[in-house]
């Protein structure tokens, strides 16, 4: 894409730099301070005890996450709390749903709806335990969108998400589309 600034210089644009400011931060000015091309984002985890008698909690910065349970009966049995493998399901169906929202946009469709199921599998393997592979289960509500554009739209969000591109595992996906 091909825009022109206000003083009439051509610059090309990635895609992602057709967004609105807020969802993609640039190089940008508030009061003296630059605002940097890059987020961190903040959690933070305390264990108390041992792997199987032990519990710990979780809290994140925005407090979505304040002081939320987690243990080994959480994580491999029945428990009341959390645990890693199902905030890792949750981060990628959320950012995997963000970017197809935004390659659906990209392409000039307004999605009324996408709801986004991932699935995490945890194998013990040789290595120790390990998530193998996370399935996403996608439903869409998107008018005029075809069935061909919506697949290439849930294709490159799976592929450019940015947890799809931190987690080294298989990502697999089925996708279907109601108009």
């Amino acid at each position: 894409m091909i825009n022109r600034s206000a003083t009439g210089r051509r610059a090309i644009l990635k895609k992602y730099d057709v967004l609105p400011r807020t969802y993609w931060p640039g190089n940008e000015r508030r009061g003296n301070a630059l605002l940097l091309p890059f987020m961190n984002r903040n959690a933070s985890a305390l264990w108390k005890g041992n792997l199987h008698e032990g519990e710990g909690t979780l809290t994140t910065e925005s407090g979505v996450l304040s002081k939320t349970q987690y243990s080994f009966r959480t994580r491999f049995t029945e428990g009341r709390g959390t645990n890693p493998d199902e905030l890792i399901a949750a981060s990628l169906g959320g950012c995997f749903s963000m970017a197809l929202s935004n390659e659906l946009g990209l392409c000039g469709f307004h999605p009324q709806r996408i709801e986004t199921t991932a699935t995490a599998t945890l194998e013990d393997l040789a290595a120790g335990w390990t998530v193998t592979h996370i399935q996403l289960d996608v439903h869409a509500n998107v008018p005029d969108a075809s069935q061909a554009g919506f697949m290439d739209a849930a294709i490159a969000a799976k592929t450019n998400c940015p947890i799809s591109r931190l987690l080294k595992t298989n990502i697999s996906m089925t996708a279907s589309l109601n108009r």
